[in-house]
């Protein structure tokens, strides 16, 4: 009961994805980004597949073989849905025979889509074109993509959290936002994001020069303490 996109930016290589569900802190269950990868578990999710998944994209650096061991590591894997996308752009997917309809996955040109429990076919097919035309950061064309998702079906249950991560460079997160309990969880996650993007630049100036990084009140807009 679950829709995720993962992308990546051609001009930059950055990657990353967003997720909403109708159950509560799928920032928590489901994706996970390691240099170069996002991988994917969810349907009846098992986040233990995310460390498989990076693991074997460390040793190996491909992306079928990457897929292949979350699929032999998942306890009866009819149950799950597993995904990878690269910085390179290989999109795979798979999608257990046990999965509520709608599901299954779709692959863009430089995305891949999951959903199962979907209101409508028409909820991946959607989430591809939007992000794919959309233009602004990645971040913003991840949440083109979720919002046109859920104009087209979302899911057949409210959502009720929702999530974005996307990797920088030097190791570090330009975003990795949650919206753990909402009624409305992707129009939360635009707030957050609104608020955070002006600020990313100085806390990741925090962690690689912290000499000449502003304050947190600064970065904030509070009054600087006497």
């Amino acid at each position: 009961m679950t829709f995720s996109l993962a992308g990546r930016c051609s001009q930059t290589g950055r990657i990353g994805f967003t997720v909403a569900t109708s159950s509560v802190c799928v920032g928590a269950r489901v994706g996970a980004i390691a240099d170069g990868c996002v991988v994917f578990s969810q349907a009846r999710t098992d986040p233990r597949l995310h460390a498989v998944g990076i693991t074997a994209w460390q040793r190996t650096q491909d992306a079928a073989e990457t897929l292949a061991a979350m699929r032999e590591a998942a306890t009866s894997p009819h149950w799950r849905q597993l995904g990878i996308l690269t910085a390179e752009g290989t999109p795979l997917h798979h999608t257990g025979a046990s999965c509520l309809d709608h599901c299954g996955g779709l692959e863009g040109a430089n995305s891949l889509a999951l959903g199962n429990f979907l209101g409508s076919a028409d909820v991946l097919p959607e989430m591809i074109r939007a992000f794919e035309q959309a233009s602004g950061s990645l971040e913003d064309r991840l949440q083109a993509g979720m919002l046109a998702g859920e104009a087209a079906g979302s899911e057949r249950e409210p959502l009720q959290s929702a999530a974005l991560k996307v990797l920088g460079a030097e190791g570090l997160m330009d975003a990795d936002l949650r919206v753990d309990f909402s009624t409305d969880p992707l129009k939360d996650l635009g707030v957050l994001w609104t608020d955070w993007a002006p600020k990313a630049a100085a806390y990741r100036l925090r962690a690689i020069d912290p000499d000449s990084a502003p304050s947190s009140a600064e970065v904030e807009g509070r009054p600087a303490q006497a």
